[in-house]
């Protein structure tokens, strides 16, 4: 049986120079192509499968273009609570009786929604300080009533977590979603005789969604918004920043979600959002592992092909607009102080992306790194400090981003002037050859080691599929880093990454400003 990285960790023992070679990726890619099978059916559902390993397991993987980036800011959260929400059943799984189970679910959506409105108009009153009817407040409390009372009816009705309980039944491992800026994902790892049992539970969640306990998980997100923004320093630093670098631009939303907004969000628009998102036209599915290509493909097609092809999406109009004028601002949260510098970047294939992608490398990967030698080792101002490429998303212009945590009570001032100080030096001086060949070979190393496992394989198989329309941008990007020269650092140092064009946002510990 083919074994695709193991060959290469054969080859980076014996021959480590590999990697500096240009058709190192080019022979890679056709390595994979030996064992990868793709099809599209009429309705624009595009399936990628590849046979690997000899476990008689296959990760099963479906995205959607769609994320936080394809919502309006009245909506902003949706698709993530859409997410969860189709967890919940269809009208075949998650219900004890779905005719009974109906009217109590199509009652409460109706005065769900009535509700939130009644109140909307009672937040409206309050924030322009007029005093609120008593006739609204008796309805808002007749309404909560009632729909407590519709939900405590329609619970007994609920099967709780069935795809769950069956999933396990046969044999399952990471059965789980999320949410980014530009997609939504549901994976799974089964037995590869299970493979009819996931596409009859996973078409079926497609055509009979039931968004039963909207209110409830609704709450649970607003939760998770508490957690993971409200009480993290770095969840309010990340969202502020994003709200102040980006002005038009679709990334600079919450994935999660408005606090003001989300405990609005109406079941009709989640549902709407669905009907116009979850098409097969914005869909990949991809199969890795001990797959059988004939019958894979009979399956599909035997349970994705009456899936009703979407509208054609309408081209993103908002491109983000460069202003010259650095944008700076402070955040107070009772956290360890933090810094986020970042800079507006085109997006992948664009050329410049590439020498990107080695720059983040050559700033902070590794204790030889230059931010990590400088500020980490040498003057010890900072625990860490980290580089990203493509942040937050990849499907739009995006940031090159620096993450900073000081040590405590260290000089930010200092601490910034020195990175000034190294991009400078790289837009004057570029980097040394053995420098560049040392950090290629550590990125081509780190890909390696993360494609050896089938789940990893089916994400990216799934994501440059969707994204770029073929999987095997997967290696062609690495080809573009591969040709990434000196000239080409210095370059994106002098055209993106300078004072007039950074975004800075520094978070103050509060417990500290009290003192």
């Amino acid at each position: 049986m083919f074994k695709f990285i193991p060959v290469f960790l054969i080859s980076l023992c014996f021959a480590f120079s590999i990697f500096g070679e240009a058709n190192f990726f080019a022979s890679s890619e056709r390595q994979f192509s030996e064992k990868i099978k793709t099809f599209s059916l009429p309705n624009g559902l595009r399936v990628v499968m590849m046979k690997r390993g000899t476990s008689p397991t296959l990760a099963l993987y479906i995205k959607f273009l769609v994320g936080g980036a394809d919502e309006s800011p009245e909506v902003a959260g949706t698709a993530h609570l859409l997410e969860h929400m189709l967890f919940k059943g269809t009208k075949n799984v998650g219900t004890l009786d779905y005719q009974k189970e109906e009217k109590y679910q199509k009652q409460i959506e109706v005065w769900g929604s009535r509700l939130d409105d009644l109140k909307l108009k009672e937040r409206a009153l309050l924030l322009r300080g007029q005093t609120v009817p008593k006739e609204l407040t008796t309805e808002i409390q007749t309404l909560s009533r009632r729909l407590r009372n519709l939900i405590e009816l329609q619970d007994p009705l609920i099967l709780k977590n069935e795809d769950s309980y069956i999933y396990e039944q046969n044999g399952e491992v990471g059965f789980n979603a999320y949410t980014s800026h530009d997609v939504t994902n549901y994976q799974i790892q089964l037995p590869s005789n299970r493979l009819e049992v996931w596409a009859k539970i996973e078409s079926d969640r497609l055509k009979h969604p039931v968004l039963r306990e909207y209110y409830t998980e609704r709450d649970v997100v607003i939760e998770e918004r508490r957690m993971r923004t409200e009480d993290s320093g770095a969840g309010v630093l990340r969202e502020r920043f994003f709200s102040i670098a980006f002005e038009s631009h679709p990334y600079r939303k919450p994935v999660i979600g408005y606090p003001t907004a989300l405990p609005f969000l109406k079941i009709e628009d989640t549902i709407a959002f669905f009907k116009e998102h979850y098409t097969p036209d914005k869909m990949v599915i991809s199969i890795v592992g001990d797959v059988d290509f004939v019958e894979t493909e009979s399956i599909i097609k035997k349970y994705f092909s009456d899936l009703p092809k979407g509208k054609e999406s309408s081209p993103l109009k908002v491109e983000e607009k460069q202003y010259l004028g650095e944008k700076r601002f402070t955040v107070i949260h009772p956290s360890s102080e933090q810094m986020m510098i970042a800079w507006l970047k085109p997006p992948y294939p664009h050329p410049d992306n590439a020498s990107f992608e080695v720059l983040s490398n050559l700033l902070s990967q590794g204790a030889g790194s230059r931010l990590q030698k400088r500020l980490v080792l040498e003057e010890k101002l900072v625990n860490s400090i980290g580089a990203a490429n493509g942040y937050p998303g990849e499907r739009f212009q995006n940031l090159f981003a620096i993450f900073i945590k000081p040590q405590s009570g260290a000089d930010l001032t200092k601490i910034e002037s020195i990175i000034w100080e190294e991009l400078r030096k790289i837009q004057e001086e570029g980097a040394k050859e053995e420098e560049l060949k040392k950090i290629k070979n550590q990125m081509i190393s780190d890909f390696i080691r993360t494609m050896d496992d089938n789940g990893t394989i089916a994400d990216l198989l799934s994501y440059y599929e969707l994204l770029y329309g073929n999987w095997k941008h997967i290696f062609q990007q690495y080809e573009e880093i591969q040709k990434v020269k000196s000239a080409d650092l210095s370059k994106i140092c002098k055209d993106y990454l300078t004072k007039d064009r950074v975004t800075i946002g520094s978070l103050v510990d509060s417990r500290k400003k009290a003192k």
